[in-house]
């Protein structure tokens, strides 16, 4: 009898128990429910301002055809309120086909497996919970030769290869970047290389979080199919002369604070992307100017790989998530989202029409010394292609930061579109 992974959420009435009813009417249904993952309480994605969900994974045996599972579903949904009436709106229940066997569906109303389920939490923490074994084993390589004999033979099978460069510590926004090159490629290899050609003389390099067995569980459940974890004598040889120096784009923002920093970092993925020669690469948003920097390092020596830039993951008050944030104490971690609430603040002065840079960035300055202990290191508005300094606003722009909260530096971006001055 084939098995089916269903994904059940609430967020209107008394949502346990719609949940309860909901899987009662799935037995009364001819669909067997065999057991269900612990209730999990989440915040609404996308749609208007709403309450909070509880949501589970349920796993259950049926004779039906996914398109006879599809229409029961629907009518338990109307039978216990659900009102289509707006896209990701509030509801007393959904119900979800996330697996059904191994099949792989894709028509107008029904695609199996759900095409969203990796990119999110409340489905893949239930599901990771009952279902531990669905996920594909992964595996830990330690050697560059290892590695290029285990994906030369996903090349032979032309399988896309995806690869998400990390220095380690993961969380969330490291799992995004994980689970976009999972949707969008056969294999995916995340790296874990605390590279010591990226940190000054004075920086924290000996103090760097590392803690590879947390790193390693974070990466299997973002469902990574392989683990690149080289030493320090793998990745650089004593005897090394050869480095990438990217000129220009590494002199402002960080690079003005940071000198060889950018140089670190593009010798050593320029390594990367020669041990592993991926199809994509995926990157942060948040470290924007390592992005743009990779890119045209990419672009200058013909490496052929596409770049995916993704979006910031932030955590609820809108602070970046960064490996660094544990660094930062309790009264610390309130005072750091100062930084995002004065890039906001700038975001509302352009698209409230002000073009005048120097006026822009003195606010989102007072912003945050008015009453903060936060010390700045720069604030900046800059062009979002060659990380140019602008002084008029005039199209979109960057705008960035880098902050010192006690011993902890954090930085933190975003794109501003600017109004068109047809429309003021």
């Amino acid at each position: 009898m084939p098995i089916v992974y269903l994904g059940l959420g609430s967020n209107l009435g008394n949502r346990k128990a719609n949940i309860n009813a909901a899987l009662k009417k799935l037995g009364a249904a001819r669909i067997t429910v065999e057991k269900t993952a612990a209730f999990l309480e989440t915040e609404p994605v996308g749609g208007p301002a709403q309450d909070k969900f509880i949501n589970t994974v349920a796993k259950a045996f049926t004779k039906l055809s996914p398109e006879e599972l599809l229409t029961q579903i629907q009518t338990i949904e109307k039978s216990l309120g659900r009102v289509r009436s707006v896209k990701n709106g509030p509801r007393t229940i959904d119900i979800d086909i996330l697996l059904y066997d191994q099949l792989k569906i894709k028509k107008a109303n029904l695609t199996i497996p759900h095409p969203r389920m990796l990119e999110r939490e409340f489905v893949m923490t239930p599901l990771n919970e009952i279902a531990p074994n669905m996920i594909k084993k992964m595996r830990i390589i330690k050697t560059i030769q290892n590695l290029r004999k285990e994906l030369i033979k996903f090349r032979l099978q032309n399988q896309r290869i995806g690869f998400v460069p990390t220095m380690g510590s993961l969380h969330q926004g490291h799992l995004s970047l994980i689970r976009k090159s999972v949707k969008e490629n056969e294999i995916t290899v995340v790296s874990i290389f605390v590279n010591p050609l990226q940190f000054g003389p004075s920086e924290d390099f000996k103090n760097y979080p590392r803690n590879i067995k947390k790193d390693q569980s974070l990466a299997k459940q973002g469902w990574a199919d392989i683990i690149f974890i080289p030493n320090e004598k793998e990745m650089l040889n004593s005897s090394q002369l050869t480095y990438v120096d990217v000129e220009k784009l590494t002199q402002g923002l960080c690079g003005a604070f940071r000198p060889g920093h950018f140089r670190g970092v593009t010798t050593i993925v320029a390594k990367l992307l020669n041990i592993v020669q991926p199809h994509s690469l995926y990157l942060g948003q948040k470290d924007i100017q390592q992005a743009v920097v990779i890119q045209k390092m990419t672009n200058d020596l013909n490496i052929p790989v596409n770049i995916r830039v993704c979006p910031t993951v932030r955590e609820k008050d809108g602070l970046a998530m960064s490996s660094r944030n544990q660094y930062l104490s309790s009264a610390q971690r309130q005072e750091a989202v100062i930084l995002y609430q004065s890039l906001q603040l700038g975001q509302q002065f352009i698209q409230a029409g002000e073009t005048e840079v120097s006026k822009i960035l003195r606010q989102m300055r007072e912003r945050i010394t008015k009453n903060s202990p936060v010390k700045i290191q720069y604030l900046a508005c800059v062009d979002p292609v060659n990380l140019e300094p602008l002084k008029i606003i005039n199209g979109n722009v960057l705008l960035a930061g880098a902050v010192w909260i006690g011993n902890t530096r954090l930085i933190d971006n975003i794109n501003v579109r600017a109004i068109s001055r047809k429309n003021k």
